[in-house]
């Protein structure tokens, strides 16, 4: 076998094995955008279901602050009720001249009394006519009482300030009950409010954690089809590396059969050219035609050496013996006839 007979086997050889290859590696690529494909289903979906929860999730979140609010206007009635009935105790212990359990009378309490008997002083002031010396008394207790109330009303929060009558305790103790009674019954019914708006909460929380396991599955489908992806584009990336290898000697086995192919073309263009169109031929034969060398056009010889023969005598005196011997032949033939 020749060497251009194993090159051609081998170039078949290769270009076997990079169809092979190259079919192989759109397989790959192909399997490598299916994943992307899947990869990009499950993201969307992940994407769409998270929007999801997250809407719902900000509407419980309303939700519950609404009810929280709910929560804490009934707390704050209640504190108020369980205020006031603290007073009415206290004003009941008061009528049976006793004190409270810690034997002393709660901030709210004192400064209800307090305010009363401001209310009162001023009234006699106003209303009453008395001598200079009872009237600065009188002035000293309301100052007295001022000092006091302003100790006491940083203790006490504007909403739990109540106003007792002390002339009139029963009465106070009678409204008082019916203060907290009244708080008592907006405590009920906001709890009840909040109760019913927490029956509306509960089903969004069983809605919200399954829209949360579902984003969380999809998310996780998501990462298997990018590692199925990524592990198949390694692939694809070695074999890519193969095929270019093989593509490569090819593309230098066709570079090298080209040169040779231009390399022979150009020595044949050469051989074939003529003096009128090779400058460089043409000067050559000139100077061998003034050196007195021969030169042939076609097979045909020119110069000293074409009418000389092979043994040294010239062919040009030959032919002239030959024409007279041939003229003296005829003149005695005549003779012969006649």
């Amino acid at each position: 076998m020749t060497d251009t007979q194993e090159a051609t086997g081998t170039d078949a050889d290769l270009r076997d094995q990079l169809k092979s290859m190259e079919a192989k590696l759109r397989r790959l690529r192909d399997l490598r955008q299916q994943h992307n494909d899947a990869g990009k289903r499950h993201a969307d979906a992940r994407n769409s279901i998270q929007k999801e929860y997250k809407k719902l999730r900000e509407e419980i979140d309303g939700l519950l602050t609404q009810n929280k609010e709910i929560r804490n206007k009934a707390k704050a009635h209640q504190a108020k009720r369980d205020a006031i009935q603290q007073q009415v105790r206290e004003l009941i212990g008061q009528a049976k001249n006793s004190r409270s359990e810690k034997g002393k009378k709660s901030p709210i309490l004192e400064l209800s009394e307090i305010q009363s008997q401001i209310d009162k002083l001023e009234n006699m002031l106003e209303t009453t006519g008395m001598k200079l010396e009872k009237e600065n008394k009188v002035l000293k207790l309301i100052k007295k009482h001022t000092l006091r109330k302003k100790e006491l009303e940083p203790l006490v929060a504007e909403e739990m300030r109540i106003k007792v009558d002390l002339d009139n305790i029963e009465g106070s103790i009678q409204e008082l009950k019916s203060e907290a009674d009244a708080e008592h019954a907006a405590m009920v019914e906001l709890h009840k409010e909040a109760d019913e708006l927490w029956e509306t909460i509960k089903p969004r929380f069983e809605e919200r954690d399954f829209k949360k396991a579902e984003g969380d599955r999809l998310h996780e489908a998501f990462l298997e089809c990018r590692k199925e992806a990524d592990e198949v584009h390694t692939q694809v990336v070695a074999m890519l590396e193969q095929v270019n290898e093989i593509r490569d000697k090819l593309k230098q086995e066709r570079l090298e059969a080209q040169s040779w192919i231009d390399d022979h073309n150009e020595s044949v263009r050469k051989a074939l050219k003529t003096p009128d169109q090779d400058e460089k031929l043409a000067g050559s034969l000139t100077q061998a035609l003034l050196a007195g060398s021969s030169i042939s056009f076609g097979g045909s010889e020119t110069g000293s050496n074409a009418n000389t023969r092979t043994d040294g005598r010239s062919s040009r005196k030959a032919n002239m013996r030959r024409s007279g011997a041939a003229r003296g032949n005829r003149g005695r033939s005549r003779s012969r006839e006649q």
